[in-house]
């Protein structure tokens, strides 16, 4: 069994540090290996009482590309992964959920990454607008949830979590 023996902090930024890992694998051999640790987050399917999502335009500096996304946000100290669904959906697109189901915790490159992503669905939506920290206006559009494949397959929607959160709201809606 592989054993951690020491990390160390080897940089620091607003949102991720990077760490070296020591660790002993069996019959004793020492490894290096580096991870990134990030704060977890929610990422929320919202759907409409006319069974619609609810996305936003939003642009994703890594990739430069402008595409359409679920909302979400990271999970602050002190806060749970339901409190901050909510948070999110009244930050980014102005509504609250009277119902929020969640629907798994995923993990992107365990290998490397810490971070786990809370996935809800929310239904039964009314509006209530927060103040965000966008670092832009975003742009809402609804799009009816029963063709979200169609997002997909135009590359309007690439991120992998969101991709599995629409499979799994979907999954979990027929069989409710």
């Amino acid at each position: 069994m592989i054993k951690r023996i020491s990390e160390k902090e080897i940089f620091k930024s607003k949102i991720f540090k990077i760490k070296e890992l020591e660790l002993e694998l069996e019959g004793g051999k020492r490894v290096t290996r580096q991870i990134l640790e990030k704060g977890d987050g929610a990422l929320i399917v919202p759907i409409n009482s006319h069974n619609e999502l609810i996305l936003i335009k939003e642009y994703f500096p890594a990739i430069d590309e402008y595409q359409l996304g679920l909302p979400k946000g990271r999970i602050d100290p002190g806060m749970d992964a339901l409190t901050t669904a909510n948070k999110e959906l009244q930050e980014e697109i102005g509504y609250k959920a009277k119902k929020l189901d969640e629907l798994a915790v995923l993990t992107m490159s365990p290998g490397y990454i810490t971070q786990k992503t809370h996935i809800f669905l929310a239904r039964e939506l009314v509006e209530s607008k927060l103040i965000g920290d966008e670092m832009e206006e975003l742009e809402i559009v609804f799009y009816p949830f029963d063709k979200f494949e169609e997002l997909i397959t135009q590359k309007k929607i690439t991120e992998a979590r969101m991709i599995a959160a629409l499979y799994m709201a979907r999954k979990f809606l027929t069989e409710v």
